[in-house]
């Protein structure tokens, strides 16, 4: 039985509830869990209960995580942690034969093998909610949650970060670019567009539109844009839009410039005059300087990208999703203005990522 069948036979949530859950991990990614808290639809309490119920392992309780043993922690490692999604919790009986292990998928038994194989004993798997995971492996290994887990609907006391990273929308005005419209073209090859990092193409346009109409995942949507970027920009960043912010997911920088914050951990407000924001409110590409004189937000995302000189111009698409943003694909080319070609293609394969998430979102909700 699958989690939502769960939560739908015992009147936990409704259809439509399940469905809108259903839809942002299509978009958003993360767990079908970790989208219902978000959306404020249950509790982390009672998830974890259902998820427990569910796979039939214990729970891993905040009072079992807050008392982790700090010598197997260290044992297991903050990188293998993450990989794995896994927090040691202590030795289960006298001999220490065994080490109960907080899981976020306590059923992956190559996950458990490699456990054991990294402690030195075997592993007795107790499920814990991806969110609460997450919090705990920044707060016990000290390596900070991607942007995207930053921010939840549902945030308890006990579990708040004590430096809360969320970023707040500054009240200023909108300055809105000149109107700008662009009709997408037919799958064609394009030119090689010539970036001063003089990278040969990665991907055909072609060939990204074939990947992104046939991705079965929100990921390969993400991989082909970078993908396509490979030879034709100088930076590239697809960002998630969530709570007012856009929030990094997948991103590439031609050389030799070297980014200086990785792609995952930007979070950059949606406030004020940006071509993020500009794209973002008007649903329609941006081309051109940035609205504001100050640069603010585009100076975080270029010294975050290593970028160097600044741009002159840049390009923000959206993909749309009924008429709102989940996305923005921002570009730029280092010595003149980004190509029309470039723009035309990017608008062709936004398109076709709005028609894919379409597509993933109604296949989500027939499983």
């Amino acid at each position: 039985m699958k989690l939502g069948t769960l939560l739908l036979r015992n009147a936990a949530i409704g259809l439509s509830q399940l469905e809108g859950a259903l839809r942002n991990q299509v978009l958003y990614g993360g767990r079908l869990g970790t989208n219902l808290v978000e959306l404020g639809h249950i509790d982390l309490e009672m998830l974890s209960g259902y998820l427990a119920e569910l796979s039939g392992f214990p729970m891993a309780t905040p009072t079992l995580l807050d008392e982790a043993d700090p010598a197997l922690l260290d044992k297991l490692g903050s990188d293998e942690a993450h990989r794995l999604r896994s927090i040691p919790l202590g030795y289960l009986g006298d001999d220490k034969a065994s080490i109960a292990v907080a899981m976020v998928d306590p059923t992956d038994g190559e996950a458990a093998t490699q456990l054991a194989a990294k402690l030195g004993a075997n592993v007795t798997p107790y499920v814990v909610p991806e969110l609460r995971a997450l919090y705990y492996l920044e707060r016990l290994f000290g390596t900070p949650r991607r942007a995207r887990f930053l921010r939840t609907a549902r945030t308890t006391e006990a579990e708040a970060p004590q430096d809360d990273r969320r970023r707040q929308n500054p009240a200023q005005g909108m300055v809105m670019p000149p109107s700008f419209t662009l009709q997408p073209r037919r799958r064609r090859d394009s030119q090689q567009v010539e970036t001063g990092a003089n990278v040969p193409h990665a991907l055909t346009y072609s060939a990204a539109c074939e990947r992104i109409d046939t991705a079965a995942h929100r990921e390969v949507i993400a991989d082909t844009l970078v993908d396509y970027a490979k030879g034709r920009c100088d930076a590239l960043v697809v960002f998630l839009i969530r709570d007012g912010n856009a929030l990094g997911w997948r991103g590439w920088v031609a050389p030799p410039a070297v980014p200086k914050t990785p792609v995952e951990e930007l979070s950059l407000p949606l406030g004020g005059a940006s071509s993020l924001q500009s794209a973002h409110d008007a649903g329609e590409p941006y081309v051109g300087p940035s609205p504001s004189d100050a640069k603010p937000v585009e100076q975080q995302l270029w010294t975050a990208l290593g970028t160097h000189p600044d741009p002159v111009d840049v390009v923000v698409i959206p993909i749309l999703v009924k008429q709102r943003a989940v996305n923005l694909i921002y570009a730029h080319t280092i010595g003149g203005p980004p190509p029309q070609g470039l723009i035309t293609e990017l608008l062709d394969l936004a398109v076709r990522a709005q028609t894919s998430y379409l597509r993933l979102i109604k296949q989500a909700r027939g499983s």
